[in-house]
């Protein structure tokens, strides 16, 4: 990292290249949250885990997401990020999977 790490934007002065841990617990679970819903949407097109061809893709919708915000993050930090928790999303989309089959299939009984 330079030494030189800070702009000042719109009469603000903001540190260029934050770490993901200096953000806000709120800035976090927005960022959290937009990825998962990116990397779920994926899931959903492509039918099983999306694999490294898309991984660019849902880094990049899910940081546009997080510049309109408004949160001071570079992109490194963001894919760093999602591939420390990407077999989470996996995980957690797998438990809604069964979650809504065992519902319809209590619908059915």
């Amino acid at each position: 990292m330079s030494r030189k790490n800070h702009q000042v934007v719109n009469c603000r002065l903001l540190q260029t290249d934050k770490p993901f841990s200096q953000l806000k617990q709120t800035q976090k679970e927005k960022t959290n949250e937009w990825l998962y819903q990116e990397y779920r949407a994926v899931y959903q097109k492509v039918g099983k885990v999306p694999d490294a061809r898309h991984n660019d893709s849902i880094v990049l919708t899910a940081y546009r997401k997080i510049e309109e915000a408004g949160i001071w993050i570079p992109m490194g930090e963001v894919e760093k990020y999602f591939f420390s928790r990407k077999n989470a999303f996996r995980k957690r989309y797998e438990k809604e999977l069964a979650r809504t089959e065992l519902l319809a299939e209590a619908k059915e009984v």
